[in-house]
């Protein structure tokens, strides 16, 4: 929290307001930093408050006060003039909901802040280290029409010294589209993603390793109801399953070198003898991938440790020396296509990079918004884009009594209905209400 808790406990504390405004702002912040800090639902922290009155000075909001809180404060940080500059790092990707609508968001971090206060600690970029520069709802995606939204957040702005994003092939050609007006910017592919795709090409064509994911589900689903649950192997994502294979190996690894005294310990119900026997039932195929297993983890590792260099220390022109490819390239046990792509895309990506700078080298930071985001939004009764996409304007702010206050005084809720109603128009659940109501009262 971003205040003392005697603000919260002590009738004392002078309480700070915002004009217009019956509800003092701490009560705003915390309400605000329950939900964007701690992932509360609307209605939850409104419960929540109830608790806190007999305890704290602070009024309990109604949930739908809440709502609107977060949309003005969202709506505020969204406008807000941001500082034209010619340094700075836009971040890029697309979201999608139900509906044919996708929003393009811009982060953005200046390469002056990121050399100064975030490679120094070796460390990514923190949400509250980048500002939003663009929400923009669009019903097509089209690589024109994302050069035409680029163009226009760099006439505000300012034009970027790097632009990084997956290699999504709408974000792609409108990035490429763009370099051919401004061929000074550099265009980085995200580390992470080019990493997932590299293992992706390794593993989905391999008949061993789809047939180890296909006996890892059958494994889960026999002792889903048995004593050895805990030895379960841990669930398969249905999208994107290249960014965590590690999650399926590692299982495989501890389950294969687990001693069994270990395992008797844990199952102290089921005799020795007859857990030998289930163990070898259950876990027995396993053996059969057991070199395999070996070779798919040095391909987590190889990706990892790259991922790892750049994440943490940025991407310069002294990236391909310090990454070690040699270990890479002698490593015989990787294919020759794996340990081509690596060298390919180090080499290529730092080489772009102009002499004496380092830039960043994943959209993480954009990825985890977008993580929080989608945990907002499954609360929604209907996964449609609306007011909730703000939210991802909140994560990125410093949620001080000052700020806040701010937000509140220069944005109405009048100002947010407005730009609703400009930016989605009439929303999916108020036109179900309208169809089912008018249904139910024949």
């Amino acid at each position: 929290m971003n205040f003392e808790s005697d603000i919260i406990l002590s009738p004392t504390v002078e309480k700070v307001r915002a004009s217009n405004h019956h509800y003092c702002v701490q009560t705003v912040q915390l309400a605000v930093q329950e939900i964007i800090n701690c992932g509360s639902s609307l209605r939850g922290v409104g419960k929540i408050f109830g608790l806190y009155e007999e305890f704290t000075s602070l009024e309990a909001p109604s949930f739908s006060i809440i709502r609107k809180w977060l949309g003005r404060i969202g709506l505020y940080e969204l406008n807000r003039e941001k500082e034209y500059r010619t340094d700075w790092i836009f971040i890029i990707d697309l979201t999608v909901e139900l509906g044919t609508q996708k929003c393009l968001v811009v982060l953005g971090v200046t390469q002056e802040y990121f050399e100064q206060s975030v490679l120094p600690s070796k460390r990514g970029l923190l949400h509250q280290d980048v500002q939003l520069l663009a929400i923009e709802i669009m019903y097509s995606t089209k690589g024109e029409l994302i050069e035409q939204k680029l163009t226009e957040l760099s006439n505000k702005v300012g034009y970027p010294l790097q632009i990084i994003s997956d290699h999504g092939s709408d974000l792609e050609r409108g990035i490429r589209l763009y370099k051919q007006k401004y061929p000074d910017v550099v265009y980085t592919y995200d580390v992470t993603h080019a990493m997932a795709l590299f293992i992706k090409y390794e593993l989905e064509s391999s008949d061993k390793y789809q047939s180890f994911r296909v006996e890892c589900n059958q494994c889960r689903r026999k002792l889903q109801q048995t004593e050895l649950a805990f030895l379960s192997p841990p669930s398969q994502r249905s999208l994107c399953r290249y960014f965590n294979i590690e999650n399926l190996i590692n299982w495989a690894q501890s389950v294969l070198n687990s001693p069994i005294e270990t395992i008797i310990e844990l199952a102290p119900n089921i005799e020795p003898d007859i857990l030998n026997e289930k163990l070898k039932e259950k876990f027995g195929w396993l053996n059969n991938y057991q070199d395999e297993i070996l070779i798919w983890s040095q391909i987590v590792t190889t990706t990892r440790s790259l991922e790892t260099q750049l994440k943490t220390c940025g991407i310069n022109q002294q990236s391909v020396d310090v990454f070690d490819l040699d270990e890479v390239l002698l490593n015989t046990n990787l294919s020759s296509k794996f340990r081509q792509n690596i060298l390919e895309f180090i080499t290529s990506e730092s080489s772009q990079i102009p002499e004496g700078q380092t830039l960043l080298g994943t959209s993480d930071v954009l990825e985890s918004i977008f993580g929080k985001y989608k945990q907002f939004s499954s609360k929604s009764p209907i996964k449609q884009m609306g007011q909730m996409i703000l939210n991802i304007a909140l994560c990125t702010i410093n949620l001080t009594t000052s700020v806040l206050k701010q937000a509140l005084e220069a944005v109405r809720y009048t100002d947010l209905e407005i730009w609703l109603t400009q930016v989605f128009g009439q929303s999916m659940l108020s036109k179900r209400r309208i169809v089912f109501s008018s249904y139910n009262s024949d």
